[in-house]
C-alpha cells in the first residue's frame, strides 16, 4: 500500500514539476511558482531558477531566494 501511495505521489510531484517547467514566465521575467521569490535578472538565471524551484518543490519548499550569488530554497 505505500509503495502504491509513494508511486501516486511521485506521479503527482512529475506532473506538477513539469507543468510548472512548461508555463511560460510572465512579461515580468519572474519564474512561475515563484512569486514569493527573487526575480532571474536574465534568460540564463531565468534557467537556472527555474530548476532550483523543481529541486526546491521536492524538499517542502516554496520559493526561490538570491542571497549572495546563490540560490536558496525557503
Amino acid at each position: 500500500m505505500k509503495t502504491i501511495v509513494r508511486s501516486m505521489l511521485s506521479c503527482i510531484v512529475i506532473s506538477s514539476v513539469t507543468l510548472l517547467l512548461s508555463c511560460a514566465s510572465g512579461g515580468s521575467g519572474g519564474v512561475v511558482g515563484n512569486e514569493n521569490g527573487s526575480e532571474p535578472i536574465n534568460d540564463k538565471e531565468s534557467l537556472e531558477y527555474k530548476k532550483a524551484i523543481v529541486r526546491c518543490y521536492k524538499t517542502g519548499g516554496n520559493r526561490v531566494v538570491k542571497i549572495m550569488g546563490e540560490l536558496r530554497c525557503y
